[in-house]
């Protein structure tokens, strides 16, 4: 897997407005809670993680295309290494406003080998 990371793709008239946001995560990071004015799909290319939408924790393997509500406070934590991208309409939400919204970090919230799951710290 690559190196940890966020990274922005597109957004300009060459990919037709859209811009992809890619995460690299390994087990045990997340993508801490948050919020966007904008629904978006998201894709879980490879791995697996928990994603949670308004306190409500799914658990999902990649390949997989995930709907995030507008307005939803939503994470998405590594229970293995992952790849995650966020496809965003750039004329709906601007790039800086999503890029200020995401922050990479060790999860608290889950780790992947409690039975049942992991409670929040």
């Amino acid at each position: 897997m690559r190196d940890l990371h966020i990274a922005y793709r597109g957004g300009d008239e060459a990919s037709g407005g859209v811009f992809v946001v890619e995460t690299v995560a390994p087990k045990g990071y997340e993508l801490e809670s948050h919020r966007h004015k904008h629904a978006h799909t998201s894709v879980l290319v490879s791995g697996i993680a928990d994603v949670t939408v308004d306190g409500k924790r799914t658990r999902y393997e990649g390949y997989n295309l995930i709907t995030i509500p507008a307005g939803s406070v939503h994470s998405v934590a590594a229970i293995t290494p992952i790849i995650w991208l966020c496809l965003w309409a750039a004329d709906k939400a601007p790039r800086e406003e999503v890029e200020e919204s995401l922050k990479l970090a060790p999860s608290r919230s889950a780790c992947g080998s409690c039975p049942g799951g992991c409670e929040p710290v």
